[in-house]
């Protein structure tokens, strides 16, 4: 687990924010969080990099069933510990960073702080059950970097009990109101676990469409012997006995 949270604090690294900013945010969220109905989400308030929560919503201990005092004791510790162990280092070395190198490239800090983040994973709740939750992130503070100091994140429990793939999507806010998404991206344990490349990504998508072997070749010009490679170094990787089963599981886990 310590291995886990030097990752996720070298992934999120941000300078000092003044107490009193955070008393500020946390005044104003838990006024509201008293006349939010009941429902399967909450909103939380954390601290960068250290995964500080600040707060967290009355209906927190429903969705994790963890009460608030547990969860704020051990922290961000608690959150990693609860990630599902085929998705913790999706999240942690692709998901976060993806995330850390979008914020980056934005042009001023006015535009970081108009971005909401969303992504899915399986949360491990208290009675040991998997449940698919959908957070997303918005900025409420930055350093002197334009790194997120302090963030408002909301939580929804998703009624799917199947595996989901995990996406990644970014919206930018517009002084008018109106968003567009700026950054969309599916993410597969398979491309993490066997190292599965592109080219056999793009193999995939030619397979599931029903290509034969000599199609495949003339679309990306080359031999059919080398498509029959890819094809039997897939079906290796993915334990797959047919292409057939191997679109299947391909399509469950975001990679078409």
């Amino acid at each position: 687990m310590r291995k886990y949270i030097q990752a996720y604090n070298d992934v999120l690294q941000s300078g000092h924010i003044k107490e009193e900013t955070i008393k500020s945010h946390l005044n104003h969220h838990i006024a509201i969080d008293k006349y939010l109905p009941d429902s399967s989400s909450f909103f939380y308030v954390v601290q960068f990099p250290m995964g500080k929560y600040h707060f967290l919503g009355k209906q927190q201990e429903h969705v994790s069933g963890y009460a608030n005092e547990e969860f704020m004791e051990k922290g961000i510790e608690r959150f990693l510990q609860c990630l599902h162990p085929e998705e913790i280092n999706i999240i942690l070395k692709e998901i976060y960073h993806d995330i850390t190198k979008f914020i980056a490239s934005q042009q001023s800090d006015e535009d970081r702080v108009r971005l909401q983040i969303q992504y899915n994973y399986r949360f491990r709740r208290k009675n040991g059950k998997f449940a698919n939750l959908l957070e997303q992130i918005q900025a409420l503070e930055l350093d002197e970097s334009g790194r997120v100091s302090l963030a408002l994140g909301n939580v929804i429990m998703l009624q799917h009990t199947e595996s989901l793939p995990l996406r990644l999507s970014i919206r930018q806010f517009k002084t008018d109101g109106m968003s567009r998404t700026v950054f969309k991206k599916t993410y597969s344990p398979f491309s993490l676990e066997y190292k599965i490349t592109k080219r056999e990504e793009e193999m995939l998508r030619h397979l599931a469409s029903g290509n034969t072997s000599k199609e495949i070749a003339n679309k990306l010009f080359i031999s059919p012997h080398t498509v029959d490679t890819h094809r039997r170094n897939l079906l290796k990787k993915m334990r797959c006995k047919s292409v057939v089963e191997l679109t299947r599981i391909a399509f469950n886990n975001g990679l078409l």
